[in-house]
């Protein structure tokens, strides 16, 4: 429903889609401190460790393709109006 609002104007589109960069970005920081985090759930053993380290790397990844898709599609539209 938000993306669906999103495509109507693609000047409100690239603030989303840099949002989504930088939140991605920010979590691939964490995942990369994660070993060195002084907080308990960091360090819960290797296992879980590794789980949760994974699960934020994938969900960054996502979040940083997903800006880009956002950003290319707003570049796409904002040419075809020029």
């Amino acid at each position: 429903m938000i993306l669906a609002k999103l495509q109507k104007t693609p000047e409100k589109m690239i603030p989303v889609a840099m949002a989504l960069v930088v939140t991605g970005l920010m979590l691939i920081v964490v995942c990369t401190a994660w070993s060195r985090l002084p907080l308990s759930f960091a360090h819960m053993g290797a296992d879980w460790s590794d789980f949760f380290r994974g699960m934020l790397t994938g969900i960054a990844i996502a979040l940083e393709i997903g800006g880009v898709v956002i950003a290319s599609a707003a570049a796409a539209a904002k040419r075809k109006l020029s």
